[in-house]
Parts: structure tokens; sequence; C-alpha cells
């Protein structure tokens, strides 16, 4: 397996267990989301011949690896659930699907005839729920059943993760809910030393983070290391008391490395030295080039040009990083000029949803347009069952693409004020929300010779907005009875 970070190889107990505790879990989701690698081929095809990980039991001879992961994928059980495409792959009564935010499964009897039947038994050929069906199997989950949309028929289920918006685990996530269930600590003593916060998270090069790792695991022939293997030599360095520090911090005379690391945490250096961020681990730096200076080449420096080596090296860093960051401050505006850059020959679409909280109705309208903003054609319609805004918008582009489908544009440019949609869309971030709703938008994008997705300020938006608002008022209009 891959190793990204040398921490694993902490000695401390604890870390120790949370890397554990983290590479398992990490392991577990790829062989979950990434059947097709080889090492899901080979441990899939190894200890799952017919049932998936999720279900696998413990076998009674295996690899201390295989069981170190089904000990990471009983970790991750309680968070995981599915996003329903065409539902071919996820199982009614045993799978977590109704809930994209919990672990919620289909309770009470089960009918004999139906043990096996899968979320795809519950659609209809055209990919809608089929009430009826549910009514009979699920009516005590029928209406969450409903704020589900599903996606084509060629859009397979997915694995989520609960705690994110995204559905994708990530390390910081797995590790908050390791701690939520009490199998690691969450919050430790403020006060106390935490090699993530003290080390890893530093702003600092990365030569840095590693120096610093190595002093806190007393990996580096150290004066005062080196007493404790027998090796008479003076444990406190000369440079070391003599340094001028720029901060206000006071060490005692007994104090640890990893108490200096824990008081320097809030010390930032004055102006004019231009570091904005912590300077301590430049400092140890330029102290240990100067000690190896002195003994391997009989070169010395004085306290005054180490510490100038150390706020040297920071300012340089720290200068680097802001130059690095320069680049990418011109992609928003970018992305705001999109509207003064169509193409001729293109139609433009801008859609837009009202929502309704308390009936969970929307109004969805969308309007064409050609490249001098003439209108060319527009519509409206109402949706029932929808859980979020976001859903709404969703449905609402879809909607529009569809209607572009039908009046043959092949040229398509398509606006909505929802960024988060457009980043879905665009493969920038997935959303376990829209998860099917986006699988369709996709599959329909196929038809057009070019298309694209964009976003668009509310400004820009007002005409669609009129609408869709228009739309969801005449609904209630028009069966006064909801709401």
């Amino acid at each position: 397996m891959e190793i990204h970070s040398p921490r694993i190889f902490s000695f401390s107990v604890a870390k120790c267990f949370q890397d554990f505790v983290r590479m398992r879990k990490e392991t577990v989701w790829r062989l979950l989301t990434n059947q097709n690698c080889l090492l899901a081929r080979v441990l899939l095809g190894t200890y799952c011949h017919k049932k998936y990980i999720l279900e696998v039991q413990l076998p009674t001879v295996c690899s201390h690896g295989w069981r170190s992961i089904l000990h990471g994928r009983d970790l991750l059980k309680g968070c995981v659930g599915k996003a329903i495409g065409n539902g071919l792959n996820t199982k009614v009564w045993k799978d977590s699907w109704i809930s994209l935010d919990s672990d919620f499964r289909p309770f009470g009897l089960i009918p004999k005839n139906a043990l096996h039947l899968t979320v795809a038994d519950l659609l209809t050929t055209d990919m809608k729920w089929n009430m009826k069906r549910i009514e009979e199997l699920l009516p005590q989950v029928a209406e969450e059943i409903q704020l589900l949309h599903p996606g084509h028929t060629n859009a397979e289920d997915i694995f989520l993760w609960h705690p994110l918006q995204s559905g994708t685990y990530t390390t910081r996530s797995g590790y908050y809910a390791a701690a939520m269930e009490k199998i690691i600590p969450l919050n430790p003593n403020i006060g106390s030393f935490q090699l993530n916060k003290d080390v890893w998270a530093i702003k600092c090069s990365l030569k840095m983070k590693l120096f610093l790792w190595y002093v806190v695991q007393e990996a580096l022939p150290l004066g005062e290391l080196i007493q404790k293997r027998g090796i008479n030599s003076e444990a406190l360095c000369v440079r070391c008391k003599l340094i001028p520090l720029r901060q206000v911090v006071h060490l005692a005379t007994d104090c640890s490395f990893k108490q200096a690391l824990v008081e320097f945490r809030k010390a930032i250096c004055l102006p004019p030295t231009g570091i904005p961020t912590k300077i301590l681990p430049w400092v140890c730096w330029a102290l240990w080039s100067a000690r190896n200076m002195c003994i391997f080449e009989n070169q010395t420096f004085s306290p005054v040009e180490t510490e100038t080596k150390a706020i040297s090296l920071a300012r340089e860093w720290n200068n680097a990083q802001h130059q690095a960051e320069l680049p990418n401050q011109s992609l928003p505006i970018a992305r705001r000029s999109q509207m003064n850059n169509i193409d001729e020959g293109n139609t433009i679409c801008k859609s837009d949803a009202a929502y309704n909280k308390k009936t969970k109705r929307t109004g969805l309208a969308w309007i064409f347009s050609d490249t001098t903003e003439t209108r060319l054609n527009q519509g409206t319609t109402t949706s029932t069952s929808i859980s979020s805004p976001l859903v709404a918008e969703a449905i609402a582009l879809r909607s529009g693409v569809l209607s572009a489908v039908n009046l043959e544009y092949s040229k398509l440019k398509v606006f909505s004020e929802n960024l988060t949609l457009i980043r879905a869309i665009n493969n920038d971030m997935q959303v376990k929300e829209i998860f099917g709703i986006v699988k369709d938008i996709l599959q329909i994008s196929s038809v057009f010779v070019e298309i694209s997705f964009s976003h668009v300020y509310e400004s820009s938006n007002g005409e669609a907005n009129r609408l869709a608002k228009l739309s969801l008022s005449n609904s209630f209009v028009s069966d006064p009875l909801i709401g």
C-alpha cells in the first residue's frame, strides 16, 4: 500500500492507532468505490467470492492485512450508504439507501417473495418510482423514497459517505466519525503536544516539517540524546543558550522540545521581518545547520548570523508561497466574464427554480435566447416531493436541457445560479443529493454537438427567476388544497 506520510512511524501508541484506523478505512473506501483497481481485484477476488466486502465475515484463517481491513470496514459500516442510479446493485432490505445522511434501512416483516428485491424492482421503465409497489412493500417510508431522484438506466448506484455533502470519504471526516463513536479521542488536552497540529499543520516547507518530526522522535544525534547512549558530550549547545529569539516565549529550563512547540503556537514574528507564519522551525533548522558546520567543517557562526539565516529562509519560503498563489487569483474573474464570450450559433439556456419548503413543491423555469439576447423560447412546470432548493435547481436545469433536445438545438450554453450544481455537472465535485439528476443531465448532453454548463449571477437571471416564482404561485391557485 502506498504511504504518503512518515507520520505512521510515530512511536506514540495513540498516534499509531489513529494512523492504523485512518489507513484501514481509506483502503476499505477504495475497495468499495474503485473495484477495478489492482488492489481491489486481488483482495476481493481472494476473500469476497459470493458477498461484497460490507457483508463478508472474518474467515478463521486469513492474512493480518485482510483482518485489519475488515476492522476498518466495521468502523465505516455505520456511515456508508448508497445513492441510487438505476437501482440494480442496491438491495432493498440490506443496504442503506433511503436516507442520504444516516444509516436508515427498511424495517418490518419482509414478504418471502420480496426477500431479494433490488431498488430497480421499485422503479418503472421510465425510471420513476412505482408508488403502488412501494405502498405495498414499504408504506412506512413511502414519503422518504419519493424525495429520492434516481438516475437513468445506465447510471450505476454508488457508495456514499453519509457525514459529508459530497458523499466522498475523507480522512478528516473518517477520523471525526470514529471519534464520535469514542474509538479514538477527538479533543485531547489543548495544552498538550499534538503531532498533527504542532508539526504537520505548521505553515512551512515539507523539509522543515520532517526536520521537526525527527527532533520530536529523538531521531537526531543531539547532545542530550548522545549522553543517554553513553557518549560523553555537552547536553546544552552554546548556540542554543545565546540565540536571541524575537518571540517573547518563556520556557522552563527543563522544557522539552514538544513543550516548546506548544508554547510557540501563537508566537508570531514582529515587523519588519515580513514573516506571517511561525518562525520556530526555521530557527531550529538554522541552529542545526550551524551546529553541523561547527562540528564537521570547523566553521563557526555568531548567534546574530544564525538568527539572520533563519529569518532569511523563512521570508524566502513565504514569498515563494505568495507568488505561487497569484495565478489562481484570476480564475474567478475569468469565470465571471464567460457571458461576454459566447460563440455565434450557440443557444443560451438560463434556468431557475422557486422552492416551497413547507409543501416540498417547486416551480421550474427555463428561457432560451440567442447571442443577441433575443428570446427564442421558454418553458415552466412544477414538481412535487422535492427535498431541497439544490434538487429543485438541478431538476430545472435538466428540464431545460430536455426542452432543448425537443426543440432540436444543436449547440447549447446552459447557465444556472447554483454554483454547487454547475461544479457537480462539470465533475469538479460530487454531491450525493443530486447524483441521479446529474447523471441524467450528462446522459442527455451527449446528443448535442456542443454543450457547456456555467454559473450565472442572480442579477443576470431575473427573467427565469420571475417565471419560476410565477409557476409555483399558479400551482397553488390551481390546487388550493396544497399548503
